[in-house]
């Protein structure tokens, strides 16, 4: 009977040992993951930013180019903007009737 008890005492012991290191192997797993999370996270930042910064320039560029061609024939461009104002006017007033 000692024997048995001995027996059962030591794989509890075990038992013990093994949650202990599966404890401790499971919070380094997790914050392996925490760390690639949050690589990765500053990586899809970085490029949103870049992106974000490539389109405000090439917006920029767009609103010079139209600057720059309203300074160029400013009589076209008034008339162009008067006659597009016109027709969405027109177009808007007969959804309401």
């Amino acid at each position: 009977m000692a024997t048995s008890n001995d027996d059962v005492s030591k794989e509890l012991d075990t038992l013990k040992k093994d949650l202990a290191s599966l404890r401790g192997d499971i919070s380094s797993l997790s914050q392996a993951v925490k760390a690639v999370g949050e690589e990765k996270g500053e990586a899809a930042y970085r490029r949103v930013l870049e992106k974000g910064e490539e389109f405000r320039k090439q917006g920029e560029d767009a609103v010079a180019k139209v600057g720059h061609k309203i300074d160029e024939k400013p009589m076209t461009s008034v008339l162009a903007a008067f006659g597009t104002g016109l027709l969405v006017g027109l177009l808007l007033n007969q959804r309401r009737h």
